[in-house]
């Protein structure tokens, strides 16, 4: 039995083809191709010598390299749509500050980012990249204003126990 693609010499009932990998008809649909074609109209003499000569032909100028090279499993897949995935979102670093921001500098606000932080996450599992963005950009915001909140008010309560160090200091002596 011969492959139908390269033409080489396959073992009888293969169904691929272990120089090229085309796949190759059951051996009963075959049968029956050739009961048919025995059955239908015998073509001329020419015709029948002239696709012997080809076949011929085909096999004596065959690359040598062919089998080697199935380009079927080489090509990549080709995508019907346009859409490309988007890039995810990490949410941790949105989460590990606003923890931070809560714990050292302001405790209203900071609550408001790790919300948003944790909106990231359930987003980007449910699909929704919009949403996703829409809370980081949102958690973003509150980080910074929680930090700069907590800032502000750190250097006015210094500010204030200095002035009133710096007021007692003048009364103890």
């Amino acid at each position: 039995m011969n492959c139908i693609k390269c033409y080489q010499e396959i073992t009888e009932g293969s169904k691929f083809c272990p120089h090229c990998g085309a796949e190759q008809p059951d051996t009963a649909s075959a049968a029956n191709t050739d009961a048919q074609a025995n059955t239908a109209a015998q073509p001329d003499a020419a015709a029948s010598q002239n696709t012997a000569a080809q076949q011929d032909q085909n096999t004596q100028y065959q690359d040598p390299y062919a089998q080697y090279q199935n380009t079927q499993y080489q090509t990549p897949p080709v995508y019907q749509s346009s859409y490309e995935p988007e890039k995810p979102i990490n949410w941790v670093p949105y989460l590990v500050l606003s923890i931070i921001t809560t714990v050292c500098c302001c405790l209203p606000f900071g609550v408001v980012g790790i919300v948003y932080a944790t909106k990231i996450n359930s987003a980007m599992n449910a699909g929704n990249y919009e949403e996703a963005q829409k809370s980081a950009k949102t958690a973003k915001i509150w980080i910074i204003v929680a930090a700069a909140v907590g800032v502000i008010a750190n250097i006015i309560v210094a500010v204030m126990a200095a002035m009133g160090a710096m007021d007692s200091y003048y009364y103890y002596y």
